[in-house]
């Protein structure tokens, strides 16, 4: 479902992008790829999972979006709204190394070896394309509360399943930290708007005190009382919105940015290692897949 606006997009580059960018992203992407050559095997399948990295890994300079939300950003009045949708869904892409545990007629339920969550995954030819234990590199995209594949696979073969899996392991011990970051600080954050509320309450208990007297030491000492609130609920204000800042900040710059490196850097490793094992059988592939 999803492969045919993803062949649509890549057109879209191909008629509007000036060529010699993607010449310069080419060589960029081949840099931890490997070149590619068009007597490669696996050379259509390649272009394809090139063209997805520069759609989706692939950020405009000087900015936090990617190409294709830069693309769809500046194409809102003339791509047709079904079309605009499926690529906001195809934004959404996880990109992983996915172990096959379940194969069925028409889905296919995979491990996420970076996160370690399962998804089940809408695939007609799932029976063709997978079998259990599979470790490939791939991309799921939510449409209508179901997963679908993009379509474009690399996988690597049995005896290095045990690397991959040390090396996945390694980037999700790192989002793991980032996750256990993120919960302290949302709950610093939650706290914060509890006592900032709790403060809110008692700053309207003590304004009614103070319209229901005319004058007084009683009434001086609630005016006194509720300028002292007041400023504690600026101070609580000004502690909350740093908090979502720091929030933000991290879900920024580690789990979208940082995070989505390591497993690009990763995966277009392994998919050079692949590529130098389809190449050449005389070699041990303990001797390729290794750091």
């Amino acid at each position: 479902m999803l492969k045919e606006n993803l062949e649509q997009l890549f057109e879209f580059i191909a008629q509007h992008i000036p060529a010699d960018q993607i010449m310069q992203a080419k060589k960029d992407y081949q840099k931890t790829t490997g070149e590619i050559y068009e007597d490669d095997q696996s050379y259509n399948m390649r272009m394809a999972l090139f063209l997805e990295w520069y759609l989706l890994d692939n950020y405009v300079p000087g900015t936090q979006k990617t190409i294709l939300e830069n693309m769809i950003e500046g194409n809102q009045s003339t791509w047709a709204q079904n079309h605009l949708e499926i690529c906001q869904d195809i934004a959404k892409n996880i990109q992983g190394l996915f172990e096959v545990k379940k194969v069925r007629d028409n889905f296919v339920i995979v491990l996420d070896l970076f996160a370690d969550e399962k998804y089940q995954v809408e695939e007609l030819d799932s029976k063709l394309v997978f079998r259990k234990n599979d470790i490939f590199q791939g991309r799921i995209a939510p449409h209508h509360d179901k997963w679908y594949f993009t379509g474009y696979f690399c996988f690597h073969p049995p005896k290095t399943h045990r690397y991959i899996k040390d090396e996945a392991k390694k980037i999700f011990l790192i989002h793991k930290g980032w996750g256990k970051e993120l919960l302290k600080l949302e709950k610093e954050l939650q706290n914060k708007q509890k006592e900032s509320l709790k403060n809110c309450k008692y700053i309207e208990k003590i304004k009614t005190k103070i319209e229901r007297l005319d004058s007084g030491p009683k009434r001086d000492q609630f005016i006194n009382e509720l300028s002292a609130l007041e400023e504690n609920k600026s101070k609580l204000e000004i502690r909350i919105h740093e908090k979502n800042l720091e929030i933000s900040q991290l879900k920024t710059e580690k789990f979208k940015l940082e995070g989505r490196r390591l497993i690009s850097e990763l995966i277009n490793k392994l998919a050079y290692m692949n590529l130098k094992w389809e190449r050449s059988r005389q070699i041990e592939i303990s001797d390729i897949y290794k750091n």
